[in-house]
């Protein structure tokens, strides 16, 4: 093989080397995973659709860690301290994917990260249409209650 190609131990091809994806680098050098990307992906589908559950309960887990700094315990803690629903309307998830509810939503200040509660989907779709600006809640408020005519 030449500089530009590998061969892939999964389908036993030499393939040019844009076909694998790098897993690091040495000395300023790419280095490249031993599977071709097609192989990869193959294998990974194939361990998903054998680990559904574990599939989901690790990226739950990762982007708990990685958006909101919390990890899988202290979600829960949040929902059992909210009793599972949300809160702002008192009520659980109403939206569903695949037959099951979805879970709460993590609500946090994007200014500052900190984690504020746990709320359902349309709670916290409102709360983002409106950009978290608290006068323009109060405005919505009024013009709901007619104060503001």
């Amino acid at each position: 093989m030449t500089d530009e190609t590998q061969k892939c131990t999964g389908c036993q091809e030499g393939k040019p080397v844009s076909g694998f994806s790098v897993r690091g680098h040495r000395d300023g050098r790419p280095l490249y995973r031993s599977r071709c990307k097609e192989c990869q992906a193959t294998q990974a589908r194939g361990w998903y659709h054998g680990n559904k559950e574990q599939a989901g309960s690790t990226t739950r887990r990762r982007n708990l860690r990685k958006n909101y700094a919390i990890t899988e315990n202290e979600y829960a803690a949040l929902l059992e301290k909210q009793d599972g629903v949300c809160a702002i309307c008192d009520q659980s998830e109403r939206s569903h994917r695949n037959g099951a509810p979805n879970r709460l939503s993590v609500d946090h200040c994007h200014r500052t990260g900190v984690v504020r509660g746990l709320l359902c989907h349309a709670c916290n779709r409102a709360l983002g249409l409106f950009n978290d600006d608290v006068a323009r809640m109060e405005a919505a408020f009024r013009y709901l209650t007619g104060e503001g005519s």
